[in-house]
This record gives structure tokens, sequence and C-alpha cells, in this order.
């Protein structure tokens, strides 16, 4: 009895840990199929990690262009949050690439983020705290001298 409730106790945590992180999705001919979608608020140092970890990876700053000429994370490329085309501009990107997403406190980049997996983007992970708390930490980034 011991055993068949052991091995009951498994198979249910294994189907827990492989339904954690997926996403189900209706194909056109009605069949479901499950992707997986990332999608993650982490603090600055696994940010950071992960980003020098990752071979496809874009690092979107979602920043004013304003903003971004004060101070940014090097690589990144500038798409505002708040402008008017902001879903077009993203919508052309590869779903597939694995996004690294910031602002400068968090809250445009959590929305992005959002976004992005509504647009069925596959890797997004967002920077918590923004820039403001990636500068507070001493972490790399590029301040252009006025």
């Amino acid at each position: 009895m011991m055993n068949i409730q052991k091995i009951a106790l498994i198979l249910i945590l294994g189907l827990t840990t492989i339904s954690c992180g997926k996403k189900e999705k209706q194909v056109d001919d009605g069949i479901t199929t499950k992707d997986v979608v990332v999608s993650e608020t982490v603090p600055a140092e696994v940010f950071l990690k992960k980003l020098n970890e990752t071979s496809n990876a874009v690092l979107l700053d979602v920043r004013t262009p304003e903003e971004f000429r004060e101070g940014y994370i090097e690589g990144s490329t500038n798409i505002d949050y708040r402008a008017s085309d902001f879903q077009s501009k993203v919508s052309t990107l590869d779903k597939n690439a694995t996004y690294f997403v910031y602002c400068a406190s968090g809250r445009r980049s959590r929305s992005a983020a959002d976004l992005m997996k509504e647009l069925d983007f596959k890797n997004v992970y967002e920077l918590k705290d923004g820039f403001k708390g990636w500068s507070k930490k001493g972490l790399p980034a590029v301040i252009p001298q006025n």
C-alpha cells in the first residue's frame, strides 16, 4: 500500500511540474498544443546572469528616449512603451528570441512583458526595480558624459 501511495505522489508531482510554465494554445484545426512560455520578474543579479547565459538575448529598454539618453544597460534597444506605436513595433520582433525588458522602476516593463506574453513571445524576463534598482546595485551601465 505504501509503494502505491509513493508512486501516486510521484506521478502527481511530476504532472504538476510539467504543467508549470506552460500555456495552452488553441490551433486553428481545434488541436490544443502546449508551448513553454517564460515570463517572470527577476532581481538584477539574476537578470544579468540569465542575460549573459542566453545566446539569443535581446535587451529591451522601454523607457522614453530622453530617459534612455541619460543611461542604459549596454546592448539595449530602446522602444518607448508610452509611444503610440509601441505594440506595432514590438509585434515585429522575433517571438522566439529571449527578451530582457526593463524601464526606470519596473511598472512599464511589467506591462510590456505582459503585452509580449499576450502576443505569444516565448521567453520574457523583466527586471525587478528597473534601471534605478540596477544602478543602485552598481551593475554595469552606459552613462553618457554631457
